[in-house]
């Protein structure tokens, strides 16, 4: 016979927290795994806003001036007092500025706030030095315009179609098997595996390695492409050093000659926004121009050749070599993403592992587990015998279908210690 409840008993039970778990009523539909993991991704991305919010506090509010380098003044503009703000770097901004942090079209009064990481970051390198002279980072798409002579000259163009054809024409010889054009890319255009009885090719081959500081006598991959006319295009894709730890150890850097028509480059983020979104960028790549991007780029975008609208098919076609090696002169930086699969997701993911690979190669454990690595392995078996590096055995186009995204983007949502992607 059950007792009735005491008073105690009543006040412990309304001391009770509100969210103390419950059972679910029979009613109550049981949530999908889908829907389940949709739910901790949310709960996820909470606190993932949460830290960021708390970690920038400073942002939103009063901040103490960053640190201003006391440069000697340009001998140039010689010694005249012409600047209102006073001599002092540090005192410039306003007081009102400094206190409220944040203005109600100003993103944030603290110089400090733009000292992080892009997503991606736009450099020109000049045609008329040997090699690219500014800090070459991982983040950085590289422009070089007119590397291989004026815009207008199209006799390279020429040229390479000229003595491909005429070693085409003698495929029989064993130096030149291979070199007769590939449909590519599920028919998207036309490449050669073996290209190397080109002098031409060769000479840019050489130019690029000479540019970018890599080694030709280390581990490099190179491409021929052809968009034999107006209506050849590309895929996004990401290039196999995003999801290949052996690949990624002796490659951090995609590299593009462009000769013929111009094309646009183009850039998607992998992972969507919240709102289901893409950011995309656009970048002309012109006759005899060069392009580059690093590591971290190819593994926070895809990239691809933007087909062109009926109104602008001339029937002018475009050549592309590629080539990818490791840049010497890189430079390292804190808040690099793994690389594509490492945590065991997506489709670049080795469902046999998990590793923690992280950009540039960097891993733990052995990776030569053949039972494991099947795929990668005919992959890596195919690129030898055509001294390609893509995975287009069956068109290449890789979806990196993770829907969660990064949060809404801060100024400086990618810091010195962390980086979102």
């Amino acid at each position: 016979m059950s007792s009735s409840p005491t008073q105690t008993d009543k006040e412990n039970l309304l001391n009770q927290p509100l969210s103390a778990p419950r059972d679910r009523s029979e009613n109550e539909p049981v949530k999908s795994r889908r829907e389940r993991s949709r739910s901790r991704d949310r709960q996820e991305q909470d606190r993932r806003n949460d830290r960021h919010n708390a970690a920038n506090k400073s942002t939103t509010g009063a901040f103490k001036y960053y640190e201003v380098v006391k440069a000697p003044p340009d001998e140039k503009l010689g010694d005249v007092k012409d600047d209102p703000r006073g001599n002092d770097p540090t005192t410039r901004i306003t007081k009102k500025a400094t206190g409220r942090g944040h203005g109600r079209n100003t993103e944030s009064f603290d110089p400090a706030s733009t000292l992080v990481r892009p997503d991606l970051r736009i450099q020109i390198g000049s045609p008329a030095l040997e090699t690219y002279n500014k800090p070459l980072k991982h983040d950085d798409v590289v422009i070089v315009p007119e590397l291989f002579g004026p815009e207008e000259n199209w006799d390279l163009y020429y040229k390479l179609v000229e003595e491909m054809r005429e070693i085409q024409q003698e495929s029989d010889k064993k130096e030149n098997k291979g070199s007769e054009w590939i449909s590519w890319h599920e028919g998207a255009h036309l490449i050669s595996k073996n290209p190397k009885g080109s002098p031409t090719y060769n000479m840019i081959i050489d130019r690029l390695c000479e540019y970018f500081s890599i080694d030709k006598s280390k581990d490099v991959g190179t491409r021929f492409n052809w968009y034999r006319d107006s209506s050849d295009w590309k895929p996004f894709h990401h290039d196999s050093a995003a999801f290949n730890p052996q690949r990624a150890r002796n490659q951090n850097i995609t590299i593009g000659a462009s000769f013929g028509a111009t094309r646009e480059l183009a850039f998607i983020r992998a992972k969507e926004y919240d709102n289901g979104e893409k950011c995309k960028l656009y970048f002309p790549q012109v006759n005899n121009g060069v392009f580059s991007f690093g590591r971290d780029a190819n593994i926070l975008w895809k990239h691809g050749v933007n087909a062109l609208p009926p109104d602008e098919q001339d029937g002018k076609g475009r050549i592309s070599i590629i080539l990818w090696g490791l840049a010497s002169k890189a430079i390292e930086e804190d808040g690099s993403p793994p690389l594509l699969g490492s945590d065991g997701r997506g489709p670049h993911a080795n469902k046999g592992r998990h590793h923690n690979h992280r950009g540039g190669g960097r891993h733990n454990g052995r990776r030569d587990d053949r039972r494991h690595h099947h795929n990668d392995h005919r992959r890596q078996h195919d690129d030898r015998r055509g001294g390609h590096n893509h995975d287009d055995r069956r068109g290449g186009y890789n979806h990196h279908n993770d829907r969660r995204g990064p949060p809404p983007r801060h100024h400086d949502d990618r810091g010195y210690n962390g980086r979102r992607y």
